[in-house]
């Protein structure tokens, strides 16, 4: 989600993007960032046999999601383009870095 504004500021920032555009882009990476949440919870609780917990689990991913998507628009309000691209590269430097350590604990 995060990258998506990133793309549509930078869009803006040269003229390519329209009203028409920057919304299609917002919605197609709103949808994509749901999808992942909600993928990578169900895989991540993969050892849970109970299909409803893992469900729970899945929509407070959604949730998580959701609030750091609003974390990347108060970052284009205050900071604009290069905000949200520090932002981006913190979450995807963060995800990296906890990915890692469930690697190491043997939990996945």
């Amino acid at each position: 989600m995060t990258a998506g504004v990133f793309a549509l500021r930078f869009m803006q920032a040269n003229g390519k993007a329209s009203t028409e555009v920057g919304g299609s882009i917002l919605s197609a990476t709103l949808f994509a960032g749901i999808v992942a949440a909600v993928l990578s919870a169900w895989i991540a609780t993969a050892p849970i046999a109970d299909g409803w917990r893992r469900g729970v689990t899945a929509g407070v991913s959604v949730l998580g999601a959701a609030l750091l998507a609003i974390g990347a628009t108060v970052a284009d309000q205050l900071t604009g383009v290069t905000g949200v691209g520090a932002y981006c590269v913190v979450l995807v430097v963060a995800a990296a870095l906890t990915h890692r350590a469930a690697r190491r604990s043997g939990r996945t």
